[in-house]
């Protein structure tokens, strides 16, 4: 007996010491109050929770900040590898695996403050304007699915919020994120958080996730969602939201 409890406890040693010499590149794109990079250092509300949460099961996650379409791209093609903060969706249920939800916020159709003209109610009437969208993103799926069409009413940018000098210019006339987003957006471009207003919420789009490689082993990421959902009990996904939405 005494035999066997030493060779059970090999196995932990041996396990553990695995675990916490593994190396897993986590990627994501600029998208404050989430992610974004800031001296050298990814931060943010997801960035910092997956950072917690990589520490609490002992793996060495490292984080890079790319555009969103190499992001999404890299994280399909190495084993131990992840990219956040991804939307689930059904078209990309079968692409990772999951873990989360992590920080996420309803997503809503913006207007400049004051641009009456510009009047949406609706995703139909919405197409009679130029909206801005992200490559790759889920935004981009989402709006070409209900029948936007790039050269007619929707334009592409590398981030979510590149577009946003041209929306205050008033050469695209909707941005599409959440409110805890958009008001970080401005905030970072030195004007007015109330600079843009919400014109109708989006449905049918997914919370935001931790998405793994599908190769990712299965048992690491069960245990990162234990991990997780033992965070959320403990009120650590709130308070780095308010950590951070505050500043």
């Amino acid at each position: 007996m005494q035999r066997f409890l030493v060779f059970l406890l090999m196995l932990w040693h041996v396990a553990f010491n695995a675990t916490a010499n593994t190396v897993v590149s986590l990627y994501t794109e600029h998208m404050p109050p989430y992610n974004y990079q800031q001296d050298n250092k990814v931060e943010g509300i997801n960035a910092e929770l997956i950072r917690q949460l990589c520490q609490r099961v002992q793996l060495d996650c490292q984080m890079v900040v790319l555009p969103w379409r190499r992001a999404f791209e890299n994280a399909q093609q190495q084993q131990m590898s992840g990219v956040f903060s991804t939307a689930r969706s059904e078209q990309r249920e079968s692409l990772f695996r999951w873990v989360g939800p992590i920080a996420s916020d309803w997503g809503y159709v913006f207007r400049l403050k004051g641009r009456t003209e510009v009047n949406p109610v609706n995703l139909e009437q919405a197409k009679n304007f130029k909206l801005a969208v992200a490559r790759a993103d889920v935004y981009e799926s989402y709006f070409r699915y209900h029948g936007f069409e790039y050269g007619r009413n929707m334009v592409d940018f590398a981030t979510k919020s590149e577009p946003l000098p041209l929306f205050m210019a008033k050469r695209i006339d909707l941005l599409v994120g959440s409110k805890r987003s958009l008001r970080s957006w401005l905030r970072d471009n030195e004007l007015p958080e109330d600079s843009a207003e919400p014109l109708f919420q989006l449905h049918d789009v997914g919370d935001n996730y931790l998405a793994l490689n599908l190769d990712f082993p299965a048992d690491l990421a069960f245990q990162l969602q234990q991990e997780l959902e033992l965070m959320r009990q403990q009120g650590v996904i709130e308070a780095l939201i308010q950590q951070y939405t505050a500043q």
